[in-house]
């Protein structure tokens, strides 16, 4: 109750902050390419009241949500670059690069990074009604005469690749059934509709603990310290089989490096503070890195995923 209720606080702060800054052309605006109440606008509402603090200005939340992301990620692409407009994405930002044709944006060029807040573990899970404890029992289920199912939030999701990257590594095949949010899918795992799912680790954690589905791989080489008891999926024998799911801000390329290094050092400042520290830890979140370390991960992941992605021939709707 205390999580939810600080959380409460810090929307009311910031939606409040928002409104009095509606005429101020000093304030920052930060586009999040989802509608409001996923985790990504979640993330946005935990940073906006301490970071409003440390920079000195009003923030404001702006949920462009949208084609998977491309519409908030354009306009932040084309807002002036003068310090004033941030992005916050995920993974997704690079998944979508490599699966939609015709991109209004060049997302190597157009955006740079200021800070990764973190990243988070994902994992598969079945509906406990499937009989299976192990990826290797999973596997010789798929491989039988009838085919597993899983649910996703879309073509190019997370939970989308993650589903396709196990059945790689497998070898096997496996139906695709989207949903239009996490939500609904996990809801249909619970009740045996779908198979499985892949989603990060703080979403499903709840459901595992209560028996409602049961958990079977970690895509890390780690184990998640919030199920310290999921094999990871390297101890699985499935090496190939490994994602996270990242959460990071990114600024109009063309914004000054003065400007930069003061957004950089506010977000090291505000993940550093024990109260949003705290809170993005019990929501899974590892290693924050600052902008070299952040633009080394983009890199790594536009040159691991474009390729897979052409490869799997995965495209959008």
């Amino acid at each position: 109750m205390k999580r939810i209720h600080f959380i409460a606080g810090l929307v009311t702060l910031s939606l409040s902050l928002g409104a009095s800054a509606q005429n101020a052309s000093d304030s920052i605006k930060v586009i999040v390419p989802f509608a409001a109440g996923g985790p990504a606008d979640l993330v946005a509402r935990i940073v906006s009241a301490p970071l409003s603090i440390a920079l000195g200005k009003p923030v404001i939340v702006d949920n462009r949500g949208g084609a998977g992301g491309v519409i908030g990620v354009a306009a932040a692409a084309k807002a002036p670059p003068d310090g004033n407009t941030l992005l916050l994405t995920t993974s997704s930002f690079v998944i979508t690069a490599g699966i939609t044709p015709n991109l209004a944006y060049n997302p190597r060029k157009d955006l740079e990074p200021i800070y990764l807040l973190g990243e988070v573990q994902t994992m598969l899970a079945v509906r406990s009604s499937l009989g299976v404890s192990s990826m290797a029992e999973l596997i010789a289920k798929a491989k039988g005469p009838n085919k597993l199912n899983y649910g996703s939030t879309g073509v190019g999701g997370t939970m989308h690749i993650g589903a396709e990257l196990f059945g790689k590594a497998a070898n096997v095949s496996v139906v695709h059934i989207p949903y239009k949010g996490a939500a609904p899918a996990i809801n249909d795992l619970m009740a045996g509709t779908v198979d499985f799912v892949n989603a990060d680790v703080p979403i499903l954690r709840s459901y595992v603990k209560d028996g409602r589905i049961k958990a079977l791989v970690i895509y890390d080489t780690k184990r998640s310290p919030l199920l310290p008891d999921v094999p990871t999926a390297v101890e699985a024998g499935l090496p190939g089989m490994l994602m996270s799911n990242w959460y990071g801000v990114l600024v109009p390329a063309g914004t000054s490096a003065e400007a930069k290094k003061r957004l950089e050092d506010a977000f090291a400042k505000v993940v550093r503070q024990p109260d949003v520290a705290a809170r993005l830890a019990d929501a899974g979140f590892m290693n924050p890195r600052d902008a070299a370390g952040f633009k080394t991960l983009l890199d790594s992941s536009f040159e691991r995923w474009l390729p897979w992605l052409k490869e799997a021939n995965i495209r959008a709707d």
